[in-house]
Protein backbone atom coordinates (compact mmCIF):
# COMPACT_ATOMS: atom_id res chain seq x y z
CA UNK A 1 0.00 0.00 0.00
CA UNK A 2 1.06 3.66 -1.25
CA UNK A 3 -0.19 6.46 0.56
CA UNK A 4 -4.02 5.83 -0.59
CA UNK A 5 -5.86 8.17 -2.71
CA UNK A 6 -10.00 7.74 -2.83
CA UNK A 7 -11.35 10.94 -4.80
CA UNK A 8 -12.38 11.77 -0.96
CA UNK A 9 -13.67 12.50 1.52
CA UNK A 10 -15.47 11.35 -0.85
CA UNK A 11 -17.21 8.18 -0.48
CA UNK A 12 -17.70 4.76 -2.96
CA UNK A 13 -20.43 1.58 -4.02
CA UNK A 14 -19.56 -1.91 -6.18
CA UNK A 15 -16.18 -1.52 -8.19
CA UNK A 16 -15.41 -3.44 -11.54
CA UNK A 17 -12.44 -5.37 -12.58
CA UNK A 18 -10.86 -2.96 -14.43
CA UNK A 19 -11.60 0.70 -14.86
CA UNK A 20 -13.18 2.35 -18.06
CA UNK A 21 -11.74 4.48 -20.18
CA UNK A 22 -15.35 5.62 -21.09
CA UNK A 23 -17.70 7.83 -19.24
CA UNK A 24 -20.52 6.50 -17.38
CA UNK A 25 -23.08 7.60 -15.92
CA UNK A 26 -24.18 7.54 -12.51
CA UNK A 27 -26.46 5.20 -11.50
CA UNK A 28 -27.33 6.26 -8.07
CA UNK A 29 -28.60 9.82 -7.01
CA UNK A 30 -28.19 10.40 -3.43
CA UNK A 31 -27.29 13.74 -1.87
CA UNK A 32 -23.58 15.16 -2.58
CA UNK A 33 -21.92 14.59 0.70
CA UNK A 34 -18.68 16.33 -0.10
CA UNK A 35 -17.50 20.08 0.17
CA UNK A 36 -15.02 21.47 -2.10
CA UNK A 37 -11.46 21.91 -1.14
CA UNK A 38 -10.52 25.40 -1.39
CA UNK A 39 -7.31 26.57 -2.99
CA UNK A 40 -4.13 27.11 -1.13
CA UNK A 41 -3.28 29.56 -3.23
CA UNK A 42 0.39 28.04 -3.84
CA UNK A 43 1.50 27.24 -7.50
CA UNK A 44 0.93 23.94 -8.33
CA UNK A 45 4.38 21.35 -8.20
CA UNK A 46 5.27 19.18 -10.58
CA UNK A 47 3.23 15.28 -9.87
CA UNK A 48 5.22 12.50 -8.59
CA UNK A 49 4.93 9.15 -10.11
CA UNK A 50 1.81 7.83 -9.29
CA UNK A 51 2.72 5.41 -6.99
CA UNK A 52 1.09 6.17 -3.63
CA UNK A 53 -2.44 5.81 -3.14
CA UNK A 54 -4.06 8.44 -1.71
CA UNK A 55 -7.75 9.05 -0.50
CA UNK A 56 -9.09 12.63 -1.65
CA UNK A 57 -8.73 15.33 0.73
CA UNK A 58 -11.70 16.96 2.49
CA UNK A 59 -11.15 20.31 3.57
CA UNK A 60 -13.17 22.22 6.52
CA UNK A 61 -13.83 25.60 6.78
CA UNK A 62 -12.70 27.21 10.10
CA UNK A 63 -14.91 27.41 12.74
CA UNK A 64 -15.43 27.67 16.40
CA UNK A 65 -15.86 24.24 17.09
CA UNK A 66 -16.73 21.11 15.52
CA UNK A 67 -19.72 20.42 17.31
CA UNK A 68 -21.01 23.76 16.65
CA UNK A 69 -21.17 22.89 13.11
CA UNK A 70 -21.77 19.42 12.76
CA UNK A 71 -25.83 18.64 13.36
CA UNK A 72 -26.58 15.79 16.02
CA UNK A 73 -27.87 12.89 14.04
CA UNK A 74 -29.68 10.48 16.55
CA UNK A 75 -30.65 10.30 20.02
CA UNK A 76 -28.73 11.62 22.45
CA UNK A 77 -28.30 7.74 23.89
CA UNK A 78 -27.54 6.43 20.50
CA UNK A 79 -24.49 9.30 19.81
CA UNK A 80 -23.25 8.26 23.31
CA UNK A 81 -23.14 4.33 22.19
CA UNK A 82 -21.34 5.20 18.98
CA UNK A 83 -18.17 7.02 20.58
CA UNK A 84 -18.66 3.97 23.03
CA UNK A 85 -18.05 1.95 20.28
CA UNK A 86 -15.15 4.54 17.96
CA UNK A 87 -13.47 5.06 21.41
CA UNK A 88 -13.21 1.60 22.63
CA UNK A 89 -12.36 0.03 19.13
CA UNK A 90 -8.90 -1.24 18.52
CA UNK A 91 -7.28 -3.99 16.10
CA UNK A 92 -3.64 -5.21 16.44
CA UNK A 93 -1.22 -8.00 15.63
CA UNK A 94 -2.13 -7.96 11.94
CA UNK A 95 0.92 -9.26 9.75
CA UNK A 96 2.74 -7.01 7.80
CA UNK A 97 4.80 -8.28 4.21
CA UNK A 98 8.84 -8.41 5.67
CA UNK A 99 7.81 -9.16 8.78
CA UNK A 100 6.14 -7.20 12.19
CA UNK A 101 2.32 -6.30 12.83
CA UNK A 102 0.07 -3.27 12.23
CA UNK A 103 -1.82 -2.24 15.29
CA UNK A 104 -5.54 -0.05 14.18
CA UNK A 105 -7.14 3.01 16.65
CA UNK A 106 -9.08 5.85 16.98
CA UNK A 107 -6.31 8.83 16.45
CA UNK A 108 -5.85 10.85 20.02
CA UNK A 109 -4.24 14.27 20.57
CA UNK A 110 -0.59 12.83 20.86
CA UNK A 111 -1.12 11.37 17.75
CA UNK A 112 -1.65 15.14 15.50
CA UNK A 113 1.51 15.76 15.18
CA UNK A 114 2.70 12.62 13.45
CA UNK A 115 -0.70 11.91 11.88
CA UNK A 116 -0.04 15.60 9.82
CA UNK A 117 3.77 14.42 8.85
CA UNK A 118 2.31 11.47 7.42
CA UNK A 119 -0.79 12.95 5.47
CA UNK A 120 1.25 15.97 4.25
CA UNK A 121 3.95 13.95 3.13
CA UNK A 122 1.21 11.64 1.40
CA UNK A 123 -0.59 14.29 -0.58
CA UNK A 124 2.56 16.42 -1.58
CA UNK A 125 2.95 16.95 -5.03
CA UNK A 126 -0.79 15.98 -6.03
CA UNK A 127 -3.51 18.30 -6.72
CA UNK A 128 -4.72 17.29 -3.17
CA UNK A 129 -1.76 19.07 -1.55
CA UNK A 130 -2.22 21.55 1.51
CA UNK A 131 -0.36 23.45 3.72
CA UNK A 132 1.00 21.76 6.87
CA UNK A 133 -1.07 23.80 9.04
CA UNK A 134 -4.58 23.22 7.23
CA UNK A 135 -3.71 19.31 7.56
CA UNK A 136 -3.11 19.67 11.36
CA UNK A 137 -6.37 21.73 11.48
CA UNK A 138 -8.55 19.18 9.74
CA UNK A 139 -6.68 16.32 12.13
CA UNK A 140 -7.35 18.63 15.18
CA UNK A 141 -10.98 18.98 14.43
CA UNK A 142 -11.37 15.27 13.98
CA UNK A 143 -10.95 14.81 17.92
CA UNK A 144 -13.80 16.67 18.77
CA UNK A 145 -16.24 15.38 15.65
CA UNK A 146 -17.30 11.75 17.02
CA UNK A 147 -19.35 9.92 16.32
CA UNK A 148 -20.16 11.86 13.32
CA UNK A 149 -16.54 11.28 11.84
CA UNK A 150 -13.88 8.78 12.97
CA UNK A 151 -10.06 9.47 12.20
CA UNK A 152 -8.38 5.94 12.60
CA UNK A 153 -4.07 5.22 12.73
CA UNK A 154 -2.22 2.64 11.89
CA UNK A 155 0.35 1.93 14.29
CA UNK A 156 3.63 -0.14 13.63
CA UNK A 157 3.65 -2.35 16.66
CA UNK A 158 7.28 -3.01 16.68
CA UNK A 159 8.21 0.58 16.71
CA UNK A 160 5.12 1.79 18.47
CA UNK A 161 5.17 4.77 15.33
CA UNK A 162 1.96 6.10 13.73
CA UNK A 163 2.57 5.38 10.18
CA UNK A 164 -1.05 5.74 8.03
CA UNK A 165 -4.11 7.50 8.90
CA UNK A 166 -7.80 7.14 7.47
CA UNK A 167 -11.54 9.04 8.04
CA UNK A 168 -14.35 7.60 8.22
CA UNK A 169 -17.60 10.20 7.93
CA UNK A 170 -21.19 8.71 8.55
CA UNK A 171 -23.19 11.48 8.19
CA UNK A 172 -24.32 14.18 5.73
CA UNK A 173 -23.59 16.83 8.02
CA UNK A 174 -20.26 15.54 8.37
CA UNK A 175 -19.48 15.54 5.35
CA UNK A 176 -21.00 19.00 4.65
CA UNK A 177 -23.20 18.21 2.38
CA UNK A 178 -25.32 21.25 0.78
CA UNK A 179 -28.97 20.33 2.15
CA UNK A 180 -26.92 19.32 5.75
CA UNK A 181 -28.16 21.98 8.68
CA UNK A 182 -24.76 23.53 10.36
CA UNK A 183 -23.70 21.85 7.40
CA UNK A 184 -19.25 22.97 7.47
CA UNK A 185 -19.19 24.44 3.92
CA UNK A 186 -22.35 23.83 2.36
CA UNK A 187 -21.33 22.69 -0.90
CA UNK A 188 -21.43 19.03 -1.05
CA UNK A 189 -19.14 16.20 -1.85
CA UNK A 190 -16.18 17.23 -4.16
CA UNK A 191 -18.08 14.56 -6.77
CA UNK A 192 -21.67 16.46 -6.04
CA UNK A 193 -22.58 14.17 -9.73
CA UNK A 194 -21.53 10.57 -8.49
CA UNK A 195 -22.76 10.85 -4.56
CA UNK A 196 -22.61 8.44 -2.24
CA UNK A 197 -25.55 7.46 -0.45
CA UNK A 198 -26.30 9.97 2.96
CA UNK A 199 -27.00 7.49 5.41
CA UNK A 200 -23.46 5.74 4.24
CA UNK A 201 -20.10 5.44 5.72
CA UNK A 202 -17.66 7.35 3.63
CA UNK A 203 -13.82 6.49 3.53
CA UNK A 204 -11.12 9.30 2.77
CA UNK A 205 -7.86 11.00 3.19
CA UNK A 206 -6.22 7.34 3.78
CA UNK A 207 -2.65 8.05 3.56
CA UNK A 208 0.58 5.71 4.42
CA UNK A 209 4.05 6.99 5.42
CA UNK A 210 6.18 6.82 2.64
CA UNK A 211 8.92 4.58 4.67
CA UNK A 212 5.78 2.01 5.09
CA UNK A 213 4.86 1.46 1.59
CA UNK A 214 4.46 -1.87 0.39
CA UNK A 215 4.41 -4.15 3.31
CA UNK A 216 0.62 -3.72 3.13
CA UNK A 217 -0.62 -1.13 5.66
CA UNK A 218 -3.46 0.45 3.80
CA UNK A 219 -4.57 -3.42 3.21
CA UNK A 220 -4.86 -3.77 6.97
CA UNK A 221 -5.98 -0.34 8.22
CA UNK A 222 -9.03 -0.76 5.09
CA UNK A 223 -9.58 -4.16 6.97
CA UNK A 224 -10.15 -2.35 10.38
CA UNK A 225 -12.25 0.41 8.51
CA UNK A 226 -14.73 -2.67 7.87
CA UNK A 227 -14.85 -3.83 11.44
CA UNK A 228 -15.71 -0.51 12.90
CA UNK A 229 -17.99 0.21 10.04
CA UNK A 230 -19.89 -3.26 11.24
CA UNK A 231 -19.92 -2.34 14.85
CA UNK A 232 -21.22 0.81 14.60
CA UNK A 233 -24.23 -0.63 12.30
CA UNK A 234 -22.96 0.00 8.78
CA UNK A 235 -23.67 -2.06 5.65
CA UNK A 236 -21.17 -1.11 3.27
CA UNK A 237 -18.51 1.63 2.97
CA UNK A 238 -18.35 3.63 -0.01
CA UNK A 239 -15.09 6.34 -1.58
CA UNK A 240 -14.27 8.02 -4.56
CA UNK A 241 -10.70 7.79 -6.22
CA UNK A 242 -9.16 9.11 -9.33
CA UNK A 243 -9.15 7.17 -12.45
CA UNK A 244 -5.57 8.18 -13.15
CA UNK A 245 -4.21 6.00 -10.13
CA UNK A 246 -4.32 3.21 -11.02
CA UNK A 247 -2.55 1.96 -8.02
CA UNK A 248 -4.73 3.15 -5.78
CA UNK A 249 -7.89 1.60 -7.77
CA UNK A 250 -6.11 -1.85 -7.64
CA UNK A 251 -5.32 -1.21 -4.00
CA UNK A 252 -9.38 -0.60 -3.33
CA UNK A 253 -10.33 -3.68 -5.72
CA UNK A 254 -8.45 -5.76 -3.81
CA UNK A 255 -9.83 -5.03 -1.17
CA UNK A 256 -13.55 -5.80 -2.20
CA UNK A 257 -14.68 -2.17 -3.68
CA UNK A 258 -16.15 -2.68 -6.94
CA UNK A 259 -17.37 0.54 -9.45
CA UNK A 260 -20.42 2.01 -9.32
CA UNK A 261 -20.12 4.76 -11.58
CA UNK A 262 -17.39 6.77 -13.43
CA UNK A 263 -17.14 10.32 -14.69
CA UNK A 264 -14.37 11.87 -16.86
CA UNK A 265 -13.35 15.08 -15.85
CA UNK A 266 -15.08 18.34 -17.04
CA UNK A 267 -14.36 21.62 -15.26
CA UNK A 268 -14.24 19.90 -11.67
CA UNK A 269 -11.97 21.95 -9.38
CA UNK A 270 -11.53 18.82 -7.28
CA UNK A 271 -10.17 17.18 -10.33
CA UNK A 272 -7.62 19.36 -12.17
CA UNK A 273 -5.51 17.55 -13.70
CA UNK A 274 -5.38 16.55 -17.56
CA UNK A 275 -7.34 13.84 -18.38
CA UNK A 276 -8.30 13.30 -14.84
CA UNK A 277 -11.66 11.93 -13.70
CA UNK A 278 -13.49 9.71 -10.85
CA UNK A 279 -14.87 6.42 -9.84
CA UNK A 280 -17.59 6.34 -7.41
CA UNK A 281 -16.92 2.56 -5.32
CA UNK A 282 -18.59 0.65 -2.89
CA UNK A 283 -17.92 -2.04 -0.41
CA UNK A 284 -20.96 -4.31 0.66
CA UNK A 285 -20.48 -5.34 4.14
CA UNK A 286 -23.60 -7.26 4.96
CA UNK A 287 -25.14 -8.87 1.88
CA UNK A 288 -28.72 -7.08 1.05
CA UNK A 289 -28.42 -5.28 4.58
CA UNK A 290 -29.31 -1.38 5.18
CA UNK A 291 -27.10 1.12 7.11
CA UNK A 292 -28.88 1.88 10.44
CA UNK A 293 -26.05 3.45 11.95
CA UNK A 294 -28.07 6.51 13.83
CA UNK A 295 -30.95 4.28 14.84
CA UNK A 296 -31.84 2.47 17.97
CA UNK A 297 -31.27 -1.15 18.43
CA UNK A 298 -34.86 -1.51 18.37
CA UNK A 299 -35.83 0.66 14.78
CA UNK A 300 -32.85 -0.82 13.16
Amino acid sequence: GQSLSTAGPIPGHARVSSIMSTVVVATKAAPAIRRPVLSSGTAPRPSRPSHRIVTRRIERVPSASSSSVVASVGTVERREELKGIQTGFGRGGMPLKGGGTLAARLMEGSDVKIATEVMTESFRGSPDERPRARVAKYLLDQLESGPDEACLVGVDEASDEVVAVVTLSFSQAARGGADAAGSRGGAGSGARSLPSPADAPYLCNMAVRESARGRGVAKSLLCACDELVREMGGADIWLHVRLSDPIATGLYRGAGYLVEATEEKKAMMFFKQEGDGIALMRKELVPGGSNSIFAEPNEA
